[in-house]
């Protein structure tokens, strides 16, 4: 697989604020722990493969603009199964 590209377009002590880009079939965010409570809104919508750290995975359908809450101490990777890109924006809750 390959990563998928963010950006960091808001970072300060109350939030941050992240762009997530993934190439069509297999991009991916990496494994990764999350340290904040977030928010996620996405842009295009599509389905993604969601493993956690223990490698149990499931399959997320995403809405364009219907956004969702994570909480701090999630633990997983994030990949695209479509076969188009897909973006969504990522907002990490500091304060």
């Amino acid at each position: 697989m390959s990563n998928a590209r963010s950006v960091i377009t808001v970072d300060d002590d109350r939030i941050r604020v992240t762009a997530w880009t993934f190439g069509p079939s297999g991009d991916d965010t990496g494994p990764h722990v999350h340290e904040h409570d977030y928010i996620v809104v996405p842009v295009s919508g599509g389905t993604f493969r969601v493993t956690t750290s223990d490698g149990a995975t499931r399959d997320m359908v995403q809405h364009a603009g219907s956004a969702y809450l994570g909480t701090a101490g999630t633990a997983h990777n994030v990949a695209n199964l479509e076969g188009a890109p897909a973006t969504f924006v990522e907002i990490e809750l500091k304060a």
